[in-house]
């Protein structure tokens, strides 16, 4: 994939590059707080910046850990949220709404005839067919960005906790190790020189700024499956 059209694309970029970019951070901040006894401070932030442009290699491993673990979340909502909204017995939208996008989607899908409040309970599957002809003429009709700009936004907020969700155990693990990794090394230090040396000292405080600033950012990761399908009903 190429690197500028990750910068430049919305999607691209919040919904995949920011989970990514999210996930080296600890990486990054341990290996600036070890290797910069040996850096200038202008070095230890360009470092930084390069570690951080090795997240263009995991876009795809953000998207992939997300698209994997969804499968479980729809399973646990009962469907995709463009479909189980449309049903009947799904009540986030009021009766009267419900009947006229189930009329107008008629309309636009001819071949899939609205399912009665009867018909689908009687057979929730055949109806779940209809919705999700539905669903999928809704996706493929809105792919515009900037006529559909609230929905597109609300897409990429979605597949940003989506993403970062499917990343949260590798992350957990990533944030550990590094937090491990900073605090031997500030305990290295002090045992070897007992933090007396200016370079040492400053080592010291590199270190202990990294160690702060992973459980931060692991904090910052947090997300959840609620919160995941809380993005899907922003537009609603």
């Amino acid at each position: 994939m190429n690197p500028l059209v990750i910068i430049s694309d919305g999607y691209e970029r919040k919904a995949r590059l920011y989970p990514a970019l999210l996930l080296i951070a600890p990486l990054v901040a341990a290996g600036v707080a070890i290797a910069a006894a040996k850096l200038s401070t202008l070095e230890s932030f360009g470092a930084a910046i390069v570690g951080c442009g090795g997240a263009f290699l995991l876009t795809q491993l953000a998207r992939d850990a997300g698209k994997n673990r969804e499968k479980a979340l729809f399973e646990k909502w009962g469907g995709l949220p463009s479909l189980t909204i449309l049903r009947h017995r799904d009540g986030r939208l009021d009766s009267i709404t419900k009947a006229r996008y189930h009329k107008r989607l008629s309309g636009f899908v001819r071949e899939a005839k609205a399912p009665t409040t009867e018909e689908e309970q009687s057979d929730p599957e055949a109806a779940d067919i209809v919705y999700c002809a539905w669903s999928s003429f809704l996706r493929v009709s809105t792919r515009d960005t900037k006529k559909f700009a609230l929905l597109f936004q609300e897409n990429v907020n979605y597949g940003y906790r989506r993403n970062v969700w499917g990343l949260r155990p590798l992350g957990i693990v990533i944030s550990l190790a590094s937090l491990i990794v900073c605090v031997a090394r500030i305990y290295l230090i002090r045992q070897a020189t007992d933090g007396r040396r200016p370079h040492c000292r400053g080592g010291i405080l590199r270190s202990s700024a990294a160690s702060l600033v992973i459980p931060f950012q692991s904090s910052l990761g947090a997300s959840s499956s609620r919160r995941v399908r809380s993005a899907t009903r922003r537009v609603q």
